[in-house]
Formats: C-alpha cells, structure tokens, sequence
C-alpha cells in the first residue's frame, strides 16, 4: 500500500500576507520610477546650477567685486554680492531637500518590499523606518557638501558665520543621524526577532 506525502498547502493567512508583500512592492516600484521620472532630472539639474552658481561667483564675480571701493548702506560691493549668492544657493538646496524626499519615500518602500519578501512580512512601520535612515543620512551628506558651498560667501559677509553655523550642523548631524541608526537599528530588531522565533517553532518540532 503506497502512502503518498501530501505537500504542505500554503495557509490563507501565509497567501494573504504574500499577496499583500507583492501588492506593496508594485505600489512602490510605481512610486519610485514616478518620482525619478518626476525629481530625478530636478535634482541632477538643482545640483549642477549650485555649482556653476559657485564657480562662477569664486572664480569672476567676487574679484570684480573686491576691487571696488564703493559701499551701499555701509556695506562693501564683495559683501553684498556675497548675500546675494548665499540667497541663490539656499533656495536651490532647499528645491533639492523637497526633491530628495520624495526620492527617499520611493527608495524605502522598495527596501521595505525586498526586506519584506524575504522575511515574508511587510509593515509600515518598517516602511517608515527605512524613510527615517534614509532621510537623515542623505540630508546630511547634503547639508555638509552645502556647507562647503556657502562658507567662503559668508565668510564674506561676516568672518563669524561659518563658524557658528558649522558647529549648529554638527550638533543637528550628531541628532540626524542618531535618528538614522535608531531606525535601522529598529528594522533590525524586529528581523531577528522574527528570526528567533522561527528558530524557537523549529526547536519545538525537532
């Protein structure tokens, strides 16, 4: 008598959880390719202009404008062209701080859909701590190359800027990124979690 070995069927929880994964990971694969589509080209764009925006105002503008004498309300022609850049520069970056969220919302649902299939679980909690990592280390990798930007035009301005201002970066970096770790350090968490507990179902079987 032949005793066949029935394969174990998929429990409708278990289907329901994985449709539920590809459902997620479709919505956010559309999100992503709309926003590169959308932002990509913005940012690519923002950035190169900041820097020709920079080179242009180093290199001409400003020892045009140290060889004049003249001031206008008590300020130096160097200082206020100075401003003017700094001003330029920060409503640039602050297009490409808008841009590069919605770049990381679509990059964090793909990480959480790839992470999410392969532990079988998808959450937005875990979505949303993907979001957090993302931002804060991509926000300061921006803040600090913008630093770099605007800290021989303030120094222009006042000698005392750039000093102030990189110490306040430095103390919101230090947070940023704390934020950044805390997150990741969450997804982690909760991957081996589930990770100890199939271990644990594993042991009681064996």
């Amino acid at each position: 008598m032949n005793f066949m070995a029935k394969r174990e069927e998929p429990k409708p929880e278990e289907i329901r959880e994985e449709k539920k994964i590809e459902e997620f990971g479709s919505e956010m694969y559309l999100e992503s390719a709309r926003a590169l589509r959308q932002v990509g080209a913005r940012v690519f764009l923002s950035v190169g202009a900041a820097i020709l925006i920079w080179i242009f105002g180093e290199m001409i503008f400003l020892p045009i404008a140290k060889g004049m004498t003249q001031q206008f309300f008590g300020y130096p022609v160097h200082s206020i062209i100075s401003f003017i850049i700094v001003v330029a520069l920060a409503l640039i970056i602050f297009t490409v701080f808008i841009d590069v969220r919605r770049l990381t919302g679509g990059m964090a649902g793909v990480l959480a859909y790839h992470f999410g299939k392969a532990s079988g679980e998808v959450s937005v909690e875990t979505y949303k701590n993907y979001r957090t990592a993302l931002d804060g280390i991509l926000y300061v990798i921006i803040v600090s190359l913008a630093y770099l930007l605007f800290a021989s035009y303030l120094a222009e301005i006042h000698p005392a800027i750039p000093a102030v201002l990189l110490i306040l970066i430095v103390i919101w970096a230090i947070f940023a990124l704390w934020r950044s770790c805390k997150a990741i350090a969450a997804v982690i968490g909760r991957y081996t979690s589930k990770f100890a507990e199939e271990l644990e179902k594993q042991a009681k079987k064996a």
